[in-house]
């Protein structure tokens, strides 16, 4: 409490108590209660237990009670706990020779309102010297101790505005006393309201600060205008506990009968900057640049990433205009593009379908992409620019393009909207279209007009569901030049995925030769198997008449002609037949790769023993099956064919009348492997790969019978369905012939 250098003692002077007039001891008592009553400060006087005795027309005015309402009322009351101690304190104090002089408190109004008050507290004593009583006298402090009967409705309303305040308001005088604070400052604080009142301001500010406070006070004073206190300065309040805290503070002038006085607002920002510490720590963790600007441009935060891709030290950036990370020939027009950006400010990418770049601070350009946040502040709206180095993105991209350009095929890359984005030399050749005539078209210029309403179905089902694969397999595709005319076309589809989305890019070749090729190839086939058929056809029906005719002379001549003449026609028959033989083998040879015929559900182990009682009727061989045969749908025919063929070359070429023949089944995921083996002589290494060759045989035919058809048509067979099959030794005797088969035929057709 601020003490003054005075303090009075009064009488207590009578008042109407208990509706009474007061008994006067002598005229000199009557001028004194005369005196006190016409006085214009709250005069109260109280017993030795502080109940109140007195109570003058200012105190009605000051308090709002009635001398009669507040008779052998205690005082204390009058004031708010706490800022007053209690009567026997004060007696105690007196009786020690204390003083209690002027200071300042809050008063308690009968209307419950709480408004300053300066007040002085003396002791009355008797003729002896003995306290009998206090007294008090009360000045109205809101109005500058003008006296309480002119006290306004205004300002009482102005006092309680403040005091009901969200933030801390505190005013000073011009020599920076405290003559006012409300309920929100002691929370922030810490203080009493009387611990503050007629304090210099200094006692709520850091002693770092407090040596620079007088003057700036005193220039304020000499310009008083509404502003914020230190703009672009960190500031800090102290607690009555010590600890520091940081504020924001607005500065009002107040003019009043007393001159000027400085209402200040005091916002506790702690939370706010714990929040902007967060933020701030989020940015400086962003793995690309962030740099956050005001309205005019001026950048006001970047973090660590922005220092390493630009260049520059943070200290450098700061306060600077956000054009200095901008290549000269942009920076006219970033102005107008940011003004127009504070205007709608909206999460978006910036420059969309431009490019972009940054400048170092070594003068260095590089490509860049920006996304721009607006970012809502206490001091308006900022932008925070994520900025993102794509040099190596560009590297990649130019190396795709080059890979692009460089293909042997026409190459067209499209977005989702089927717009032609990225075309290569070969395209332009192909199609006849120069690159700029087609670049931001639609893919549909290239398709004839009879195919183009299906066109866009198509493609976005294919976004749908993106894979690399052929496009339009088992169909006929064209194309179409700029000259109009068609020409048959393969596509490869492969989905990109880049920075603006999914496109798709097609691989187009021209197969117009190639079909020609492909036709006259069918057509010269066709003509071959015709020629197959008729030969073997032709040919058989000459070969039958002199088989019959060798037939007439060996019965016609019998017992007539010599043994050696009986051989040559048998001779003779033999090789009719066998020449028959060959013409059969022959044509089916030509129709090896089409002997599919219609798929059927069987069990291999049951085809397998079913084939090998048709090649051994006499059970002279054995059969055994090794692994898991399965049961599947494939073309029975093609494999009956060559079960047969392997297990009666087995059988034919043994060198013995008795043997075994093993067939092992060895499935996987994507083949039925198969090897049929023997125990025969075996076939010399030397003839492995000679044996699968048309018309080969490793003996005689005059010893064995055979056209050396047989393994060349099961090959043909077996590679015309997508298998294999290939020769090895058994150990220490036989061969093995080992083929892969379609797993399902059904799947694979």
């Amino acid at each position: 409490m601020r003490q003054l250098d005075h303090s009075q003692t009064n009488e207590p002077a009578s008042n109407q108590q208990t509706g009474k007039q007061p008994a006067y001891v002598n005229e000199q008592h009557a001028l004194l209660a005369a005196i006190v009553n016409s006085s214009d400060d709250a005069i109260i006087s109280s017993d030795l237990s502080g109940n109140i005795l007195s109570w003058n027309h200012a105190a009605e005015i000051l308090f709002g009670y009635t001398a009669t309402a507040i008779y052998q009322r205690p005082f204390a009351s009058l004031f708010p706990a706490g800022q007053l101690p209690d009567h026997l304190s004060l007696i105690k104090l007196m009786q020690q020779g204390a003083s209690i002089g002027h200071f300042e408190t809050m008063r308690r109004c009968q209307d419950g309102t709480e408004l300053p008050v300066a007040l002085t507290i003396s002791a009355m004593r008797d003729e002896g010297g003995n306290i009998i009583g206090l007294s008090l006298i009360a000045r109205d402090f809101s109005v500058g101790y003008r006296m309480a009967a002119r006290l306004t409705q205004s300002e009482r309303y102005f006092r309680q505005v403040v005091d009901a305040a969200p933030n801390a308001m505190v005013m000073i005088d011009r020599h920076g006393l405290i003559e006012m604070v409300n309920s929100q400052t002691e929370s922030i604080f810490g203080y009493t309201r009387t611990e503050l009142l007629g304090k210099p301001l200094e006692i709520l500010i850091p002693s770092r600060f407090q040596r620079h406070h007088p003057s700036q006070r005193t220039g304020y004073f000499a310009n008083p205008i509404s502003r914020v206190m230190g703009r672009g300065r960190e500031l800090y309040g102290l607690r009555k506990d010590g600890t520091e805290f940081p504020v924001e503070i607005g500065l009002n002038p107040i003019e009043t009968a007393d001159g000027i006085k400085v209402l200040s607002a005091i916002v506790d920002i702690t939370e706010r900057k714990r929040q902007e510490e967060r933020f701030r720590l989020v940015v400086e963790a962003a793995p690309n640049a962030m740099v956050m600007i005001d309205s005019q441009g001026k950048i006001e935060m970047v973090n660590a990433q922005t220092e390493t891709i630009f260049g520059y030290e943070r200290e450098e950036l700061l306060g600077q205009p956000m054009e200095v990370l901008i290549p000269e020939r942009f920076r006219h027009h970033h102005p107008g593009l940011r003004s127009h950006f504070f205007t709608q400010p909206s999460s978006r990418s910036m420059g969309t379908g431009r490019d972009l770049f940054g400048l170092r601070k070594d003068g260095t350009e590089f490509p860049v992409e920006i996304g721009l946040n607006p970012i809502e502040t206490a001091d308006g709206l900022k932008v925070l620019s994520a900025i993102v180095d794509i040099s190596e993105r560009k590297r990649l991209e130019e190396r795709f393009r080059l890979v692009v350009e460089a293909a042997p095929n026409a190459m067209v890359m499209i977005d989702g909207r089927g717009i032609i984005e990225m075309v290569n030399a070969q395209t332009e050749h192909l199609f006849a279209y120069p690159r700029d005539e087609l670049l931001g078209q639609p893919m549909e210029m290239l398709i004839p007009a009879r195919f183009r309403s299906q066109h866009p179905d198509l493609r976005v089902h294919y976004f749908t569901s993106p894979s690399t694969r052929a496009m339009g397999s088992g169909r006929d595709l064209f194309g179409l030049r700029k000259d109009g005319s068609e020409f048959q076309i393969e596509i490869g589809l492969n989905p990109i995925h880049t920075a603006d989305g999914l496109k798709v890019l097609s691989a187009i070749v021209d197969i117009s030769e190639r079909k020609r090729f492909t036709d006259e190839l069918s057509r010269r086939n066709q003509e071959l198997n015709n020629f197959a058929y008729v030969a073997s056809h032709d040919l058989k029906s000459p070969l039958r008449g002199v088989d019959q005719l060798a037939t007439w002379l060996t019965e016609d001549l019998a017992g007539k002609i010599d043994d050696e003449t009986n051989e040559h026609l048998r001779l003779m028959r033999i090789r009719i037949k066998r020449m028959e033989r060959l013409l059969d083998d022959l044509l089916l040879y030509f129709r090896a790769g089409q002997l599919g015929g219609s798929v059927e559900h069987i069990d291999f182990a049951e085809l397998v023993r079913d084939v090998f009682e048709l090649c051994c009727p006499d059970q002279s061989f054995r059969l055994e099956l090794q692994g898991e045969f399965p049961r599947c749908h494939t073309h029975k025919v093609p494999l009956e064919l060559v079960f047969r063929n392997l297990m009666s070359n087995a059988i034919k070429h043994h060198d013995t009348k008795k043997g075994c023949i093993v067939v092992r089944s060895m499935p996987n995921e994507q083949w039925l492997e198969f090897s049929v083996s023997d125990d025969g002589p075996g076939i010399p290494a030397e003839h492995t790969e000679r044996v699968f060759a048309m018309f080969q045989t490793l003996r005689p035919r005059d010893e064995v019978e055979g056209s050396g058809m047989g393994l060349a048509i099961i090959k043909k067979t077996i590679e015309s369905l997508g298998g294999s099959i290939r020769l090895s030794a058994n150990q220490p005797r036989g061969t093995v012939f080992s083929f892969t088969w379609p797993r399902n035929m059904a799947e694979a057709l």
